[in-house]
């Protein structure tokens, strides 16, 4: 019952040591969340007080903004449609360099397979050819005698 015991124990003091960690880890997460957040915040009040200072106003830039609202989506939209049609494109290509680099691959095992089933049939006819001689000598030893 000792080891028994004694490996309960051992799995209660891993399992203390990963609640302890997984305590800590969120503590750290806590911290950081909490860091980038106000990272976060300073930078958008630099941007707001970037903005101030440009020569073009939030209010210009936010009526220019909802005149053309679409204008990025668009450009967006056009990027991914040529993208695409690369996408298509270069997986053509490389279907067709991968089925020529597979037509390469099955000529050269060809030609391994076929040499080797040669020379596998020159070991057979070798064989055949010694036990055929070694049958017709016991038939010509039994035949003498």
């Amino acid at each position: 019952m000792s080891e028994f015991s004694d490996r309960v124990k051992a799995q209660m003091d891993q399992f203390n040591s990963s609640v302890e960690q997984f305590l800590n880890a969120s503590r750290g997460l806590y911290v950081k969340i909490k860091e980038e957040s106000n990272k976060q915040f300073d930078e958008l009040v630099k941007a707001g007080e970037a903005q101030l200072q440009a020569e073009e106003s939030f209010l210009e830039q936010l009526k220019k903004d909802i005149a053309t609202p679409f204008e990025d989506v668009k450009s967006t939209l056009d990027q991914l449609k040529n993208a695409s049609v690369g996408l298509v494109v270069k997986a053509r290509k490389g279907g067709e360099n991968y089925f020529d680099e597979l037509v390469e691959l099955g000529n050269s095992k060809v030609e391994e397979v076929t040499g080797a089933a040669k020379e596998a049939a020159a070991e057979v006819k070798k064989e055949v050819t010694k036990k055929v001689k070694a049958v017709k000598k016991t038939e010509e030893a039994e035949a003498d005698e």
